[in-house]
């Protein structure tokens, strides 16, 4: 989902992220986050590079469960003893040509 969607979802269910373990996957590698101001930061630094957001995985008590919404996921934290969240940052790109060059240089 874009950025502004996400940003805008999260908003809808901060409470429920409260005391969890938020993990962001990024180019780079990735980190745990445990409270939501810095999350919040780090997701404004890849929106700034023009990153879209996913959810990747969601650790409960129970074992690793997915979940392909932000609304799914409000749904799991309150059914589930959901522990922490793992986001994915990643560049989407909006073309074909884009998509093609992604992959490098064709030698």
């Amino acid at each position: 989902m874009t950025a502004t969607d996400f940003k805008t979802e999260i908003k809808d269910i901060k409470e429920n992220l409260k005391g969890l373990t938020l993990q962001l996957v990024t180019r780079n590698g990735y980190r745990p986050y445990f409270n939501l101001k810095e999350f919040g930061n780090a997701i404004l630094e890849e929106e700034q590079k023009g990153n879209d957001f996913r959810i990747n995985q969601v650790w409960t008590k129970a074992g690793i469960v997915g979940a392909k919404s932000i609304k799914a996921l409000a749904e799991l934290i309150k059914t589930e003893a959901v522990t922490a969240i793992q986001f994915e940052s990643f560049y989407n790109q909006t073309s074909k040509e884009g998509f093609i060059r992604s992959f490098g240089a064709l030698d």
